[in-house]
This record gives structure tokens, C-alpha cells and sequence, in this order.
């Protein structure tokens, strides 16, 4: 390698006119670095300081690279607390002002974070726990999904919905109870009677959340009071409390079951679903036989006020206001009904629910990709801030501590001339590197280790709480407002950085040389890698992220608003029992067959009744005709008396 003269670079700060003790290290035209001997540092015309060499190039020898990074200066809080301290204490000598408002600003940007992230941690992660654990907090006395109740653990009604062999339960408790006929019959003779009811209390209370008596009694009652409109005889078994045999349980099922409807806003949906063609077509007489009287007899049970919620317990009155607010917002669609006996068209109106919807939406391919976007964005955001920390620490490992910081005083005149602010662009940059801090103090030091530190713990929970806040949006436009909320809490150190550091320091900070230091790791020297490397990595964590979600989150819940809201889908227990088929065969076979049954007990109570009163008047005739005789014969006597 040839030289045509002694080849000059910039030397360091302060050391015009001085020898160096051994060889140092430089960088030659080729990028690759060199070891020189006896280096001579001077000042050029233009003011700058270089470093010449006496010897001839050609004797120079390579040396290995080490792999080299930098951390470039940047306008936050966090990258102007590194330097500021020891640029001010060279600079002045002592602790000024502005070191005191870089450490000022860097805890307060780490105390607006934490309150912050902190909030958003009680609202977001201590729910998504308790969802997972079986239970999704709602702030109320009910949840959305839950467990059902486990061997040794009884149901609290904690959850609106139960995960039972392989189907959600969401109907209220009496509901639930009333489909379950074989657990209250436990004698399978039946009849259901007060007796089973008080030997299984415990053990249905446990199950269902519900007092069985109670439910017993509510059946009573209603069947009474369809006793009262005249639909139906009650005998005396059910008069007393004492039993309700199988007929009659039959009959009230269905107004019970219509109960689970919640309110007369699925009125609508039950008839645009067929359920009660079957009863309009047989002319039940509690339904009638034209879409109008089936309409009333629906709303007479759903609506305010009406049978269930007067007759039913109190924990379904419970159950229904928590299921309409869990639900969120009715949205109502219109459409043509016609009577399966006139064909006679009537429009209606459908009921659907925001929640429901909203979480259908989240399962559709656009909003996936859409979601995956934002949260590709997201990761890349935290991860260049959790790579900036790691970069950090090594640059804090690697400068040494300065243990003889001069304590004098004095102002450079360097900072004399930053201080007037009469410089050139040149002279700047020059002045820049004649400040440039290769030690810092122990003490910067340490503060340097514990502000790094806390950073990692901040930006571990901001990672997962952006996570878990964003991965809980079903809206395109809340999952972007809920993208720039979290943006705000990540730009706090850098708004305050720019609207409390004044323009000049700012400045000066900005334009400072990157400060070098080595790397360590696989892919070390290859920066480039690395950032394809992590782009890639970070891609399939979005994608496989929203996935994962959406199986295990999404699908399940939305089984369950399914079923809590319109009592409908595939997983819905209460669609499988309460379904077309079921109500075709209720109101067309079961209910008639009952009410036959139920007649027929009314014509031999009534005929027993008849053959009783028979009796008893034989029973007064032949008790009484003796004294009729006496009587007459009392009457005879006195008339033959003179």
C-alpha cells in the first residue's frame, strides 16, 4: 500500500502539539482499520485539529474489525439524559441547570408512563386474567363467559354463560332448571313433588344457582293462573303446593321456556324462526290462531311487566337487565311474515346486537388483516425500542468512568461560544467534536443503569398491555384510535422533550456525532440482517398473534353472545333444546297430548266429584226420612186427639 505524503485525519479534542505514547488505531480509504505508530496531533488552517503521521503508509499494518455500532443522538427524553451530564460538567465544570432538567424530565416521563400504563393495566390485563381463568369481567355481578361448576365447587352465578359438555348454557337458572325434567323426577314416577324438590335442594342449588323450591312454586303458580284465565283445570296436588305431575309440567314448559327469550324485543325474531307456526296452524288457545294473537301472547310473557318477569325468581330479573347490557345496543332489521293459516303478510322487525355483530366482524378475513397490520405496526414500534435500550446498555458497559473530573469550574471556551451562539455551521461540527465525552462519572453511571432498567420494565407491560388493549377491539375505527392511544403513552418522551427543552439545546444535542460501540452476537457487523431479520420475525408474530386470538377468544365469545343474545348457533344449548323441531313437536304433539291427559283427570275428578255428591245426598235422604216418618207420625197423633 502506497502513500504520496503523510496522510493527516481529525484528531481528538485538546491535544494540538501532543505526542502519542504508542500506535493507535485508524481507518483507511478502504473501510478497513490500521495500526500507526507515532502519531503527531496539529491544527490545520481551518481551525480543526488533526492527527498526522511522520512514517510512510506503506509500513502500516492491518488490524482485525471489531464489530461497530453507533447510538445516533434522537429527540426524546431517554437519548438527551446519556450525555447531557457529563457534555454540561465538561463543558462547565460543575452540575448545571440543564443536567438537572435531563434528570427532571427523564423520571417524569417514566411516572406519566407507569400512571398511565398502570390504568390501562387494571382496565385491560386484570380482565383478560379473570376471562381467562373461565370468567370475563364485566364490572357488574354477572359475566359474559364462565365455566361451568366444577366437582366440590358450586355455581355463583358469576358468569352469564356456563361451558357445559361441550355446548354454552346462557339461559337464566329457573330456565335452565325447567328443561332438566329427569333431575327433578328423581324417583322417575312422573310426578314431580315437594319432597324430591327439598332432597335435591342442595345439590340443584349447587348446580343451577337457583333455590328449586322456589322454582317449584313459580311453576304452581303459573299453572294457577292459567287456571284463572280459564285455559286450563289444576287439581288439588298442585293447588297445595304438594306436587305437579308430568302433563302439567309439560303445559307450563313452554311459557317457561319463552322466558329465556329475555324481552319482547325477540318477539319478532321467534315468529320470523317459525317457532309458533305450528301453534297459529292448531289454534292453541293460549296462542290463538292468527299472527296478531300469537304476537300478544309472546309479549304478555317478555314484555314488562309481564308473566316472567312477575312470576320467575328474582334472579332472572337479574339475569335479564345484565344479559340486555352485556349484549350492548339493539339494531333492528325489517321483515315479511306470513300467517301459515291465511297467508296474510305482516312486516316485523328482527332484533341483532352491537357485541354479537362486532364480534362477527372480528372474524372475517379483512378485519384479521387489518388487525394484523396494526399490531405488525405496534411490535415494530416497541421492539426498536426495546433494541435502543439493549444498544444503550452496551454503550454504558463500554465507556469507562472518568475518575478525575475536573471540579475547577471554569467555563471552555467552547461552551463560551455555544453560550453566545455566534458560530458557522463548520465550527460548530468542530466544536462538537472538541466536546465530545468519551468517560462519564459513577454516578451518571448508575443513574444511567437505572433509568435503562426501568425502561425494560415499562416497555415489557407496554408490549403486552398494547397487546391485550388492541387485541380486544372488534371496531376498525376504535382498533385505529385504540393504535394512536397507546402511540400517546410510547411519544410522552418525546413531546415533553420538545416542549420543555429549549430550541438551541435541542439543537446542539441533535447534531451531535453518533457515539460508537461495540457489538456482540450472531448477527454482529451485519446490521442489515438484522433489520430484515427482525421485520420478518415481527410479521409472523402479528399474523400468528391474531390467530391464536381469534381461535382462542374470538370464536368462543362469540358463541356465547350468540347464545346469551338470541338464544341461537351451533354451541347454544338452549338452541338445541328449544329449536324449530322442538317447538314443532311441543305445540303440535306433547302440548295437545298433555292438555288431553289433563282433561281426562278433570272428567273423573268431575265424574268422582259427581258420584261423591250422589252419595251424599243417599247419605242426607236416609238420615233424614226417619225423622220425617217420626214427624208425620207426631202429626198423626196429634190430629187424632180430641
Amino acid at each position: 500500500m502506497a502513500a504520496a505524503g503523510p496522510p493527516i485525519i481529525p484528531g481528538g479534542p485538546g491535544s494540538e502539539g501532543r505526542q502519542h505514547a504508542g500506535p493507535v488505531i485508524v481507518r483507511g480509504g478502504a473501510g478497513a482499520r490500521y495500526q500507526i505508530a507515532a502519531p503527531m496531533i496539529i491544527r490545520g488552517e481551518d481551525g480543526a485539529l488533526y492527527t498526522a503521521f511522520s512514517e510512510d503508509i506503506a509500513d502500516i499494518e492491518p488490524v482485525e474489525e471489531e464489530p461497530q455500532e453507533c447510538i445516533a443522538p434522537s429527540p426524546d427524553v431517554f437519548s438527551y439524559f446519556l450525555l447531557t451530564e457529563p457534555s454540561e460538567h465538561k463543558k462547565h465544570g460543575r452540575f448545571t441547570t440543564d443536567a438537572l432538567t435531563s434528570y427532571i424530565l427523564v423520571f417524569l416521563v417514566l411516572a406519566i408512563q407507569s400512571v398511565l400504563l398502570f390504568c390501562v393495566w387494571n382496565k385491560v390485563i386484570v380482565d383478560n386474567v379473570d376471562w381467562r381463568a373461565g370468567i370475563m369481567n364485566t364490572g357488574k355481578d354477572w359475566n359474559i363467559a364462565g365455566i361451568g361448576p366444577t366437582p366440590g365447587n358450586c355455581n355463583k352465578l358469576e358468569s352469564m354463560c356456563m361451558w357445559q359438555n361441550g355446548t354454552f348454557t346462557c339461559a337464566p337458572p329457573s330456565v335452565q332448571l325447567i328443561s332438566r325434567w329427569d333431575e327433578l323426577d328423581t324417583n322417575q314416577d312422573g310426578v314431580w313433588t315437594r319432597q324430591e324438590v327439598l332432597d335435591a335442594r342442595e345439590h340443584l342449588q349447587c348446580q343451577y344457582g337457583v333455590d328449586p323450591v322456589e322454582v317449584f312454586d313459580v311453576v304452581g303458580g303459573l299453572l294457577k293462573n292459567r287456571e284463572h284465565q280459564s285455559y286450563i283445570w289444576v287439581d288439588d296436588a298442585v293447588h297445595s303446593g304438594q306436587a305437579i305431575s308430568r302433563d302439567y309440567f309439560t303445559y307450563i314448559m313452554g311459557d317457561v321456556a319463552m322466558c329465556g327469550y329475555r324481552n319482547g324485543d325477540m318477539c319478532g325474531n321467534l315468529m320470523q324462526r317459525g317457532f309458533f307456526d305450528a301453534a297459529i296452524m292448531h289454534e292453541i288457545p293460549r296462542v290463538g290462531k292468527t299472527t296478531r294473537s300469537a304476537l300478544e301472547y309472546c309479549h304478555m310473557l317478555l314484555d314488562e311487566g309481564g308473566l316472567c318477569q312477575t312470576y320467575l325468581p328474582s334472579a332472572y330479573a337479574t339475569w335479564r337487565i345484565e344479559s340486555a347490557q352485556e349484549c350492548h345496543g339493539p339494531e333492528y332489521s325489517k321483515f315479511v311474515y306470513s300467517d301459515p293459516n291465511t297467508g296474510k303478510t305482516k312486516s316485523l322487525l328482527a332484533v341483532d346486537y352491537e357485541a354479537r355483530k362486532d364480534y362477527e366482524v372480528a372474524q372475517t378475513h379483512i378485519f384479521k388483516v387489518y388487525k394484523c397490520f396494526i399490531l405488525f405496526i405496534w411490535l415494530l414500534i416497541v421492539v426498536q425500542h426495546i433494541r435502543d435500550v439493549g444498544n444503550t446498555f452496551l454503550w454504558i458497559k463500554s465507556i469507562p468512568i472518568d475518575k478525575e473530573s475536573d471540579e475547577s469550574g471554569n467555563e471552555t471556551p467552547s461552551a463560551r461560544e455555544f453560550r453566545v451562539g455566534q458560530l458557522d455551521s463548520a465550527r460548530r461540527r468542530s466544536l462538537l467534536r472538541d466536546e465530545d465525552v468519551h468517560k462519564i462519572t459513577w454516578r451518571h453511571r448508575a443513574a444511567l443503569y437505572v433509568v435503562t432498567s426501568l425502561r425494560i420494565f415499562l416497555i415489557i407491560i407496554l408490549l403486552t398491555v398494547g397487546l391485550t388493549f388492541l387485541a380486544k377491539q372488534n371496531d376498525y375505527i376504535g382498533l385505529l384510535l385504540d393504535g394512536v392511544a397507546m402511540m400517546f403513552i410510547v411519544e410522552v418522551e418525546e413531546i415533553l422533550y420538545s416542549k420543555v427543552i429549549r430550541q438551541d439545546v435541542r439543537q446542539a444535542w441533535e447534531e451531535r456525532a453518533p457515539m460508537p460501540f461495540t457489538n456482540t452476537g450472531l448477527l454482529a457487523g451485519r446490521p442489515d440482517v438484522t433489520d430484515l431479520v427482525w421485520f420478518f420475525f415481527l410479521l409472523s408474530c402479528a399474523v400468528v398473534f391474531v390467530q391464536y386470538h381469534t381461535w382462542t377468544l374470538v370464536e368462543p365469545l362469540y358463541d356465547a353472545l350468540q347464545c346469551a343474545c338470541l338464544s341461537q348457533g351451533e354451541s347454544c344449548h338452549e338452541a338445541k333444546s328449544f329449536s324449530y323441531e322442538f317447538w314443532q313437536q311441543y305445540w303440535m304433539l306433547d302440548l295437545p297430548a298433555a292438555i288431553m291427559r289433563i282433561n281426562q283427570n278433570a272428567g273423573y275428578h268431575a265424574a268422582s266429584l259427581v258420584q261423591s255428591a250422589h252419595h251424599h245426598v243417599d247419605h242426607v235422604v236416609g238420615n233424614v226420612l226417619p225423622h220425617v216418618s217420626h214427624v208425620g207420625n207426631v202429626l198423626k197423633h196429634h190430629h187424632l186427639r180430641p
